[in-house]
């Protein structure tokens, strides 16, 4: 008989992976309702449990156990008794900071959706609710928290890229399309002396968008236009057009969109698109995964995301031929690619 001790496994255990898997509900939910309860913005300064029970009208023991999920978790440390926001992360977790990660309220908002997702894949997308507008209210505050978001590495890496394009230096007329708070424009701007820039968005958003542009006193040569660049004229002869994170239509309305910046753009000008993707093959990124399941589960509400080659066949249809594609996951909480195309239908 073969001792036990010696006995070779019939095969590799892979329950460790598999409750990792099924853990992230757990881990969700303690950081979610953390979330909540607010405790972030208590926690500047090193408190106890009880501290925060008291502050928040909680168990202590449950609290303390809460507390120490959280600490396990990366975004506390504990000293003793005592806890406090991991210093790195203070700026996005506490409300009141200007860095606070706002876009985590819709993740608290979402979560009622995914606990019934069994349901919808039974009974397929859900009608468009009343309760959230399919448009963010980008607000002046908004707007400049985006700005902030942009500044902590997204911008630079953009502006670098872009830089570095043979055809910048030689461009004269840029239209940065969507252009929220403008810095894209205006950092380009700064980059090439000769550049003269359009800032296109809508009415609310250009007025934030100018002010910007007196910041940086660029006012000579980045102006704001303002109007729905879907609809409007939107001029001509440009050698560049930037839109970033910023349209959200179907397969016929980015044709249709991408081929009205085609007509705009000189012979051979480029139109640099900022926007998710997936992989061809539909396994990854699993954040964009995740987003576009969530998104087909809502009618679209936000956006349309396509694999790579089904947005070059957009772009071909529109008119231009790729040049390239650069991965920006490292300077973005998100996966994002900077792709860049160029006019061929003349």
């Amino acid at each position: 008989m073969e001792k036990l001790i010696s006995l070779k496994p019939p095969l590799y255990d892979q329950s460790g992976f598999l409750r990792e898997i099924a853990s992230g509900f757990e881990k969700a939910q303690v950081f979610f309702t953390a979330l909540e309860l607010k405790i972030f913005n208590y926690l500047d300064e090193f408190k106890t449990a009880r501290d925060i029970a008291q502050e928040i009208k909680t168990h202590d023991v449950l609290t303390e156990k809460l507390l120490d999920i959280l600490v396990a978790e990366g975004l506390l440390i504990k000293n003793g008794e005592y806890y406090k926001t991991r210093p790195e992360l203070s700026p996005f977790l506490n409300e009141s900071g200007p860095y606070f990660a706002r876009y985590l309220a819709f993740s608290l908002e979402d979560r009622k959706d995914w606990m019934n997702l069994r349901q919808y894949l039974y009974e397929g997308v859900k009608e468009k609710s009343k309760n959230r507008e399919t448009n963010h209210d980008y607000d002046k505050e908004c707007i400049d928290w985006i700005a902030r978001g942009a500044m902590l590495g997204r911008l630079q890496a953009t502006l670098k890229i872009i830089k570095e394009l043979p055809e910048f230096l030689k461009a004269e007329k840029l239209i940065d399309l969507g252009c929220g708070h403008g810095l894209f424009g205006i950092g380009l701007a700064q980059e090439n002396p000769k550049l003269k820039v359009i800032l296109f968005d809508r009415p609310h958003v250009a007025k934030v968008a100018q002010e910007y542009v007196n910041k940086y006193y660029l006012t000579d040569r980045v102006k704001v236009w303002a109007g729905d660049y879907i609809k409007d004229n939107l001029g001509s002869n440009y050698d560049i057009a930037f839109c970033s994170l910023s349209f959200d239509g179907n397969k016929e309305e980015s044709i249709s969109f991408f081929s009205k910046i085609n007509n705009i753009l000189n012979k051979k000008g480029l139109f640099i698109l900022q926007t998710f993707t997936i992989n061809n093959d539909k396994t990854g990124p699993i954040s964009t995964l995740l987003w576009d399941l969530k998104e087909t589960i809502d009618g679209h509400r936000h956006m349309h995301i396509f694999t790579d080659s089904e947005l070059d066949d957009i772009f071909k249809k529109s008119g231009f031929n790729k040049i390239k594609d650069v991965e920006m996951s490292s300077s973005s909480e998100m996966p994002i690619k900077t792709i860049i195309v160029r006019k061929e239908k003349i």
